[in-house]
Formats: C-alpha cells, structure tokens, sequence
C-alpha cells in the first residue's frame, strides 16, 4: 500500500535556527515560501522533502507516506477508518504547501499526525544544496528514515504492519525493543523504540551520496560538541555510518553514508544490538549506556564486520 516516507512536516519556533543548521550544516536547499512563516527544505528535485511551518507553542513533527494514486489513496483511508483510524482530507492549502494531488491525514495512537500523499511534484526549479555536496539519496526509495520513540510499541507495531503493509526487516531486544520496518528496498523507512520514556520522535535519516560530504557535516557538528546526540558509528543491520544531530526542536537528524538495501527474500532476524562500533547514545540513562557499551566490546571480539555498500544491491550478507 505505502511506497516509500515521502516527507515530513514540521511545526517549530524555532524556524530561523533550522533554516541556519538546514542550509549550513546539513546541505539542503532552503526555499521560503512565506518569510518567517513557511519553508520548503529540497533534498532532491521534488518540491520539498521538509515542510517547516512557524509556531509560537510547542513544536511537533509529523510523516508524509506515498502511495500510487488516488485509487490507493483511497484504498488506505479505508483501510485506516476500518482499523478504527478516523481520516481528514487535505485542504487546498495544505495540498498547495506540500506540492501534492491528494491527501488525508490522521493521528497515531501516538498522537503523531501521519499523512498518505499521492503526486509529490518536482520543482520548478534545479536542486541547489546549501554546501557544496554530491546530494542524497533518495528516489523511489524516499526521502530517508524516521525513528519513533512510543509508549504504544504494540499498537504503532499492528497500525504499520496491519493496516499501512509495512514488512518487518529485523528487531532486537537490546539495549531496548526496536523494530524496523520496510517498505520498498531501503532497510527501513520507520524504526520503532521502547525505551521506556515518554513517546517522541527520536531522529529523522537523511543519506549522503558521498562519504565526504558526511565527514565535513560531522566536522562542522564538532565545532559545538552539544550539539551531537549519537558519535559517529556504524549500524549492525542497515550498515550505515552515520552520527546524530541534535536539531533547533530537540529531537535528531541521523546524517548517514552507505545504507544497504534488500529484496524480496530477506530473512528476518534478531539482532545482536543496534551497531557495530561507535553510537554512543549520550541521551541513555547510565546502565543502559553501559550495556550498550558492552554490547559493542562483544561484538568487537566476535570479530563481527560488514561489507560497504556503495550501489544498490539486494542480498543479503552472512556473518
């Protein structure tokens, strides 16, 4: 049903400081469409890829999901309504703003609002990236991955599974319950945490076509050491390297290189842990920072390596 995360949408009042970090530091191009009420933020030649909205209350965020057409769309607004999901259509001016021919929108047992979007339009004019880099990655793919920190794990679990058709990738338990779903061959496009907190979006993950372009982000994050939630490191299933930014609201960019994608015959498995070396999550409470921490050194004697992917493949590599 769902082909790919689409977009997201940003409520924030801190709309300045994200414009600043968004052209500066991470490389998008930043396209006002009302100063200092809207912005679009490009990472490719489709109108936007982030749509920032100023707000004088508390900032949230929200996910745009594609589907074919207006046929799926309303496929899935039924599915949803069926599932217990009540469904609004987009208005004019919220199809205007995110560059789409349909619309609905609804709310996670989250209380995260969720869009099924058809017809993202190219823009007008060329991708210009605000620092000189080889773009991102995206396409039929998306725009990248978005990871959810819920106190509904099984509920957010059956909603993307159930009713949206998303497919499990792999889980694990340690050092706390994840689960990532797919839905096209990236790895993933959402990532589910139980971490025992109070539900937030944890992080957003944009991928550089070029390792370099990472290298000088993290260069860049480095100038203001606070300003990075997770170091430098690289997962164990989705193989990206990548670090975490802390952005104006709080929650994270995830900036990474290299993701590996899969087909059709992927087998799910439990993962050993989240990563194969750095990601020092500095936001976990002391024990689980340890146990992370020890999750690494075994896996370090174990030996355990992954190849770099830098074209699309779809096998997937044994250990």
């Amino acid at each position: 049903m769902i082909n790919a995360l689409s977009y997201v949408v940003v409520d924030t009042p801190h709309l300045a400081q994200w414009m600043d970090q968004a052209r500066h530091l991470v490389g998008l191009h930043v396209e006002v469409v009302e100063p200092d009420v809207c912005v679009r933020l490009r990472a490719d030649e489709k109108v936007q890829r982030l749509l920032l909205t100023a707000c004088s209350g508390e900032p949230s965020m929200g996910m745009g999901f594609e589907v074919a057409d207006a046929a799926a769309l309303q496929q899935a607004g039924r599915a949803l309504e069926a599932a217990g999901y009540p469904t609004t259509p987009g208005t004019s001016e919220e199809l205007r703003l995110r560059g789409v021919a349909g619309m609905l929108h609804f709310r996670d047992p989250d209380g995260v609002r969720l869009e099924i979007a058809y017809g993202l339009a190219d823009a007008d004019s060329p991708f210009q990236p605000g620092r000189p880099l080889g773009g991102f990655r995206t396409g039929d793919m998306g725009i990248g991955h978005v990871a959810l920190i819920t106190e509904h794990f099984d509920e957010l679990s059956r909603l993307y599974r159930e009713v949206l058709g998303f497919r499990v990738s792999d889980h694990t338990q340690a050092p706390f319950r994840v689960e990532f779903l797919h839905v096209n061959p990236r790895h993933h496009s959402i990532g589910l945490a139980h971490t025992g907190g109070p539900a937030k979006i944890y992080h957003l993950m944009l991928e550089y076509n070029d390792f370099d372009d990472l290298g000088r982000a993290y260069d860049m994050a480095l100038t203001d050491p606070d300003s990075i939630g997770v170091t430098l490191g690289r997962h164990i299933n989705d193989h990206v390297t990548s670090f975490y930014l802390k952005n104006p609201d709080g929650w994270m960019y995830e900036l990474g290189w290299a993701s590996r994608t899969i087909g059709p015959d992927w087998q799910v498995e439990e993962l050993q842990g989240m990563s194969l070396w750095g990601h020092d999550r500095t936001w976990l409470p002391p024990a689980k920072r340890e146990e992370a921490r020890q999750i690494l050194k075994r896996l370090s004697d174990q030996g355990m390596r992954a190849p770099v992917i830098t074209t699309t493949q779809t096998t997937k590599v044994k250990q």
